[in-house]
């Protein structure tokens, strides 16, 4: 594989169930990408392709994505969330320990994105800074805006990235990757749409003296076009490959029903063994 190649996974809460698929894939035909950026959901599921551990990939898609205490009213009690990070991580670290050794001694090289909530930047973080007594990285990176509460990391407060860079396209560009592969958790004619009312309301409410959340926000979905045009442009130029999800299972970033995700991992799988001739030749070359 070329040195000056990127692997670009973005969030999309339980939807991430494919991008597990999709690097179990990866894991089985030996293909190791020297660089990896990931943003929420996509930085949880590159811990064990990074720590090549792909009963981690299952157990992070579909069993930690459909436990109790995932999504809902019980992390909403525990944890004052929707989405239950501190639930969720325990669950695969209980089931699946990540293999620290080999992850920080790994190939691959990682970046993780955060949003840091006094500078309104994102700011990226590589693998060194997640360690066996210090997950948060991780952990704030998948704090989603108005669903979680934020993580104190490093002496700030962060949350997930996904704010400004939901495909960190721009990053994998700036470490000097001249070719990109990116995962997607959307359907293909995907399109972002601009923040309701509701929520530019609950961002001033909830973080009162901060205009620039509520302007990112409300320019969310434009920035989310401008990457994925980049990403387009790219790919025009043989320069990206984009996986994305073949069929429309009606799958959300709420979605806990264990069959459903273990279809949609199957599914990113299935769609990424089905074009690896493809996906071969694009790094190779």
């Amino acid at each position: 594989m070329r040195d000056n190649i990127g692997l670009i996974a973005e969030g999309g809460g339980t939807k991430a169930a494919y991008t597990s698929g999709v690097l179990q894939c990866f894991l089985d035909q030996n293909l190791y990408f020297p660089y990896c950026v990931g943003i929420s959901a996509g930085a949880e599921n590159l811990l064990p392709y990074v720590s090549r551990q792909p009963e981690r990939l299952r157990i992070t898609g579909i069993e930690s994505a459909s436990q109790k205490g995932a999504v809902g009213l019980s992390p909403l009690l525990h944890e004052r969330g929707i989405f239950g990070i501190e639930a969720t991580f325990s669950f695969i670290e209980k089931h699946a320990p990540l293999d620290y050794e080999t992850f920080h001694k790994s190939s691959s090289r990682l970046d993780i994105g955060l949003y840091n909530l006094e500078t309104n930047r994102i700011e990226y973080f590589d693998k060194s800074y997640y360690t066996k007594e210090d997950q948060t990285l991780v952990k704030a990176a998948c704090a989603l805006f108005l669903l979680t509460r934020p993580y104190t990391f490093q002496g700030k407060k962060y949350m997930d990235a996904g704010l400004i860079d939901m495909i960190p396209i721009e990053q994998s560009i700036r470490q000097g990757n001249e070719k990109h592969v990116f995962i997607s958790t959307k359907e293909e004619n995907y399109v972002r749409k601009p923040a309701p009312a509701w929520q530019l309301y609950l961002s001033s409410l909830f973080y009162p003296g901060n205009k620039t959340i509520r302007e990112n926000l409300k320019i969310r979905h434009e920035n989310y076009n401008r990457q994925w045009k980049i990403v387009q442009e790219l790919e025009k130029e043989g320069k990206a490959l984009v996986l994305r999800p073949s069929a429309d299972y009606g799958i959300t970033r709420y979605t806990t029903d264990r069959e459903k995700l273990k279809r949609w991992y199957e599914l990113g799988y299935q769609d990424t063994l089905d074009r690896m001739d493809t996906i071969l030749r694009f790094v190779e070359n």
